[in-house]
């Protein structure tokens, strides 16, 4: 079976040496942080993550080709785009790209597709059952044949649910809209996580992004010396724009910490120490970022 990335490749890989990333990991079982090596082909990724269940083979994996077609390969040239130029100067084709990017994260994640699978099979078995008129006989039977069909349908949905979010219009032109802008941070690294893209306000669930926050900040680690930043509003964009580079790479440093589920990934080992420690407070309920 194939196996799908959630984060896409081309992103990981500007963290890349030689195609390997140094990954630093909490074990839960060895009671410590583990420092390895891995590549970028093998990490962020699972089995038939953005398949459809119970489909003809091709049609199974339309939902990991519409991602590959209509976020993460144009939203790679965005981001070359943006790296050798301005984010604030993207041409509009590179802008929309990097805005269904974003967008793609908060709902791409394994935490999202099983949260909206069981939600919204809930909503289609209710309006189902809601609609059911005939005899009691017939309504058991399309009833058991909905309950038969829960585990395709608690996969497939989310991810029709998904490609749906990430198309909508109006929720692109909510970032498209916002003050745009890279950050440079030659002497102050910064690292990557297994959910890479970091808000203010901070949601509940991993990537969450609260579109109608009047005070929306949204970061994202684009290389280990980049990092992107769209702010709703110009106070806080002034108020980023102000953070001197250092408290800011460990601003977003140690916001990526809090915000992996398993996974942190730096382009050395020049930041062991400081991985090393947070990690191990995270996992000991010891330490948070500071506000």
């Amino acid at each position: 079976m194939p196996r799908h990335h959630y984060v896409p490749q081309f992103m990981l890989s500007r963290w890349a040496t030689n195609g390997k990333l140094v990954t630093y990991q909490w074990h839960a079982r060895a009671g410590k942080v583990l420092e390895s090596a891995a590549s970028v082909r093998s990490v962020c990724q699972i089995e038939d993550l953005n398949a459809f269940y119970g489909l003809p083979k091709d049609q199974k994996y339309f939902p990991e080709d519409w991602f590959t077609k209509n976020v993460d390969t144009p939203a790679a040239r965005a981001l070359t785009a943006m790296i050798s130029g301005r984010a604030d100067r993207l041409p509009k084709d590179h802008r929309a790209a990097w805005a269904k990017l974003l967008l793609s994260f908060a709902v791409r994640t394994p935490e999202a597709l099983r949260m909206m699978g069981v939600q919204e099979t809930r909503k289609a078995f209710d309006a189902a059952t809601g609609r059911a008129k005939g005899p009691p006989h017939l309504e058991a039977k399309v009833t058991a044949i909905i309950k038969a069909n829960m585990p395709k349908l608690e996969r497939n949905f989310p991810l029709n649910a998904a490609m749906e979010i990430v198309s909508q219009p109006v929720k692109q032109a909510v970032i498209e809209g916002m003050h745009w802008w890279c950050r440079r941070f030659d002497r102050h690294p910064i690292i990557v996580g297994d959910r890479p893209l970091l808000t203010h306000p901070r949601q509940p669930r991993p990537c969450g992004v609260p579109l109608d926050a009047q005070d929306l900040l949204i970061a994202l680690p684009i290389a280990p010396n980049l990092a992107f930043f769209a702010a709703s509003n110009t106070k806080t964009r002034a108020k980023i724009r102000n953070t001197p580079l250092e408290k800011l790479a460990r601003i977003i440093n140690e916001e990526t910490i809090w915000r992996a589920t398993d996974y942190v990934f730096a382009h050395n080992r020049a930041m062991r120490d400081f991985l090393t420690g947070r990690l191990e407070g995270k996992a000991a309920g010891t330490w948070h970022p500071r506000p």
